[in-house]
């Protein structure tokens, strides 16, 4: 694994790890509403799963577009996808 990869992963682990500090420092009923809208974001995804495979096609085109050292901006790249994926206008884990 090249350096830029291994700073990335370490980067993306983290951000789970708070990601999972953070869910399990709500209280139950916004533990609740949180996957319930998780649940829901991906049925409506799977509903439209044609659109879902062009968006990630998109974004992973655009990732293999950036040179091997921008893996600053492809985290942002993936980011993005995520956001339109999963987005909402309340933002639950920040």
């Amino acid at each position: 694994m090249s350096k830029a990869n291994t700073i990335g992963a370490l980067i993306l682990g983290a951000a789970a790890g708070v990601a999972l500090v953070k869910y399990f420092s709500m209280p139950e009923d916004e533990r609740t509403e949180f996957i319930t809208h998780l649940k829901n974001r991906a049925h409506d995804l799977l509903d439209d799963a044609e659109g879902t495979v062009d968006k990630v096609k998109q974004h992973f085109a655009e990732i293999d577009r950036k040179p091997k050292e921008a893996w600053v901006d492809k985290l942002f790249v993936a980011k993005r996808l995520l956001t339109e994926l999963f987005g909402s206008e309340r933002r639950f884990l920040i």
